[in-house]
Formats: C-alpha cells, structure tokens, sequence
C-alpha cells in the first residue's frame, strides 16, 4: 500500500509538475489517481528494469519498467535514491538528467511544499541590540531575527557559530510616506508606488496598459515596474500565510479567492501563496528552454520568491502595482583594480571574483567573515537585497556583467544571508546560472531568487516545490562590504 501511495504521487508529479514555469495551468479536477496510459504502453514488450519514456504534457518522461500494484508500468525517475554525493540527478558531466518527483525527507522543508496550507513560518524575535549599523544606500530586508539551520535562534556574537546572517547587520531603515492620495513615496529610491491592491488579475500586456492609462496622485505617467524597483520594496520579515512579504501598514494586498486555484496544475499551491506580482522586466534567456516564448519576472508578495512566466499565455494572469518616477536600479559600477567592485549605486563593494567553492549555508556566512581582500576585513554575505542589486537582467549566461564580475561557474547559485521566512531550515539565493528543475528545465529563468535547505546533503532530496526544483545546498558565495 505504502508503494502505491508513494507511486501514485510520482505519477502525479510527473503529468502535473513537469515543465511549468508560475501556478497556472489547464488542470480540470483533482489529479490523476494513477499512471496515464502512456506509462503502461512504454513497457510493451520490455523486461523488468528495462529503459522507458513517455509522454506528459509538458515533456517527456524517463524512468524503468516495473512491476507494481497497477500493473507492469514505467516509473518515473529512481525511487531508490539519489547517488551519494554531487547535485541530484546529474548526467553525465554535471547536466542534469531526468528528474525524481517531488519530495524529500521527512520534516518541516517537506511537509510545507507539499499540502494546500500554509508552511510552519517562525515567529520574530526582538532585534539584535548589537547589529553592526552599515553606511549603504540600501533599505534593512527587514529579517531582524536569528536562526540556526533549523529554528530561531539567539543571536550571537563575532566569532560564533551563524554569526554573520542578516539579522547580524541593519541597514537604513525603510522610507516610505503615505501621501493621502492614494499613493506612496518610497525616499531611499525616489520612486512612488499605487498603495492600492488591484484585485484583477491580468496578463502581463493589459497590467502594462492599466498602468499607462491610470490617472493618479494627479499624474499620469505611470509605468509597470522594472523587477529591481519591485524587490526594492520586499519586506523580508515576511512568511506565507503568516506576515506578507511587503509593508502592510503602508501597501495595501490581499490574498485571492478561491478560485484562483481553478485550473491550477500544481496540488502544492493554496491561495495565500499566490501573490505573483508582474515586473516589466522580460527575460533574455529561453523560457523552459523554449525559444521564441517571451516570459516576464514576477515577485510574489505573498510567498516571497522572484521567477518568471509567459507574457502572452492567457493562462497567466497576475497581479500588479504601479510606479512612477525615474527608473532605479542602474548599477554604476567602478573596478578598483584591487579585486573589488565598487558599486555608485548602493554604496557597496564587492567581491569581484568568487573563489569557485561550493558551500552550505554556515559556511559560506564564515567564509565572508573570515575573508581578507583589498586590505578590508569587515566582509560579510549580502542579505538576500544586496545580492539582487547586481543581477543584470539583459544577460542570463551568467546574468551577471561579466565585464565587471567574474563568475567561475556559469551555472552558479549563490547564498545569500537572509533565512526564508517560511521555514527556518531554508535560507534564499539568486539564480546567476539557470534556474533549473531536476529535469534540467530553465523553469525560474537566470535572476531568480529562490531558498534552498542550509544544511544535509542533495542526494536527501528528490525536488522541492510543485516545478521540481533542484536542490543544490552546496552553493557559492560573493561577499560584499559597505564602500568608505
């Protein structure tokens, strides 16, 4: 019974899962309770172990014939396990090859992408009194509460173990002034936001249009924003289902009905997670590895992670929110000839050259801390709004200025210290290579922002989240300070 339960999800994730890019789709009723047929008919003739393929709706599916409760049919993937060591389900040379359904060990990480609720979240504590005050133009995440791989935790002092995380530091508090017309002033970046919730959800060329046609605050020069302005105002304090991931007390959201789930292929979506904001920003790169389909970045305000989906597809339809004023986030950078990047823009210095090691979470906060570069030692892991900042957007391979940075690896993830506030187990990062599933699927586009388990090894780990991401743990890091 246990085996037919665990194959039934297998299936489902492989017709359901595969190759989707936000959480919209044709799905009509529940799921699937079995193997399509498809599944069956690709082990016709074939022996015991034998290869098998077969189609999805998305893509093709791989796996080996075997004889279970509904009969003699093709599994997806391994259900035996991830090889010990390296990233999941890699082929040969490091490319990923056909995905395991979704999944992972038992606990906290997995329970919470898996059911139509809300995941476990964390309850903040008071803020560290001795956090280093930093001198940058940025605004604080807002994270002002510690953890350890697992839990909340007490902060601790220089030199301990976790010492270095987000909450460690406090930057320039947020800026925003209600204007009493419907609009905010956000004074760290000059821009100024529609306050209100627009409840319709749209497709990303009518969002654009609604924005070129609104009349408000006495101005008519309203845009759809960049995805630099749409993160500058995330609030990282934020947990799904708990607290949003904006400023509440001065932006108004909601979370949708419903029926905002009808036609939603992905059994692992509930309504307080669909906050998918549009940006103006279109990615570069292929979405799903499709040429030709143009796809648009997303912040989604309820679950706090950035990706991105098809502009023209009537199936997704997302919200969004309004900007006026000159257009923020054009990096002004300046090689010091040092090894460092200075950067106008923000204040910060960076890194110029990562060192090419992949590493956990805690680690890569004690690397930074312990680094000594360009006579400076006051170098930390950038919370998660730093490390957006130097995302160029016009490049996905890597989407990084390669003519400012260097970036060992193309494919590279990189930490960042911020814990993702839906579960302390998970602490996000950006996407500098392809954001990909464990199929090898660009699902999320390069500049993509997403969390990974801090700590264990990927082999634990089949995918997370209804797309399958793969799961890394192990990535780099590109430590920065404050400019002097």
């Amino acid at each position: 019974m246990r085996w037919s339960i665990i194959l039934v999800a297998v299936w489902v994730s492989a017709l359901i899962f595969v190759g989707s890019a936000t959480a919209q789709g044709p799905r009509k009723g529940p799921p699937r309770s079995g193997p399509p047929p498809g599944a069956f008919n690709s082990c016709k003739n074939k022996q015991t172990g034998g290869a098998c393929s077969f189609r999805a709706p998305h893509g093709s599916i791989k796996g080996s014939c075997r004889t279970m409760p509904p009969g003699f049919v093709c599994v997806p993937g391994n259900l035996s396990g991830a090889g010990s060591g390296g990233r999941p389900n890699e082929g040969p040379g490091g490319s990923p090859g056909a995905g395991r359904a979704q999944g992972g060990p038992v606990g906290d990480i997995d329970r919470s992408m898996s059911a139509r609720r809300g995941p476990p979240g964390y309850t903040p504590r008071a803020p560290y009194q001795d956090a280093v005050q930093l001198t940058n133009k940025l605004a604080d995440t807002g994270q002002v509460t510690c953890f350890d791989n697992h839990s909340t935790a007490n902060c601790q002092s220089e030199g301990s173990s976790f010492y270095g995380q987000d909450a460690h530091y406090k930057s320039r508090p947020t800026a925003y002034r209600d204007n009493g017309d419907g609009t905010v002033s956000d004074q760290n970046t000059g821009l100024t936001w529609q306050k209100a919730h627009n409840k319709q959800r749209l497709s990303h060329y009518d969002a654009k249009d609604d924005c070129k046609s609104l009349n408000l605050g006495g101005y008519s020069d309203w845009r759809l924003p960049t995805i630099k302005e749409l993160f500058s105002i995330a609030d990282f304090s934020g947990a799904t289902t708990h607290r949003y991931f904006l400023d509440s007390k001065k932006f108004d959201l909601a979370a949708p009905g419903e029926e905002v789930l009808e036609g939603d292929r992905f059994s692992t979506h509930h309504v307080a997670m669909m906050g998918q904001t549009w940006s103006e920003t279109t990615y570069t790169g292929d979405h799903l590895g499709r040429s030709g389909i143009e796809a648009a970045f997303f912040f989604n305000f309820l679950d706090g992670h950035l990706k991105q989906a098809p502009t023209l597809s009537g199936n997704h339809k997302l919200f969004h929110r309004c900007v006026r004023g000159k257009e923020w986030g054009e990096n002004q950078f300046g090689n010091t000839g040092d090894g460092t990047v200075g950067d106008r823009l923000t204040g910060l210095l960076w890194q110029q050259e990562d060192d090419g090691k992949e590493r956990n979470w805690q680690q890569s906060l004690g690397y930074c801390e312990n680094l000594s570069l360009a006579g400076r030692t006051d170098w930390r892991l950038p919370n998660i709004r730093e490390l957006h900042t130097i995302i160029d957007y016009s490049r996905h391979n890597p989407a990084i200025d390669t003519d400012v940075f260097v970036q060992q690896d193309r494919t590279g993830w990189f930490w960042s210290s911020t814990t993702h506030g839906d579960s302390p187990r998970m602490a996000s990062y950006i996407c500098f290579g392809k954001c990909i599933s464990v199929d090898g699927r660009d699902v999320h586009g390069a500049g993509a922002q997403r969390s990974d388990p801090k700590t264990g090894s990927p082999s634990q780990f089949e995918s997370l989240g209804g797309q399958r991401d793969q799961v890394r743990i192990n990535n780099y890091a590109r430590c920065v300070t404050d400019q002097k």
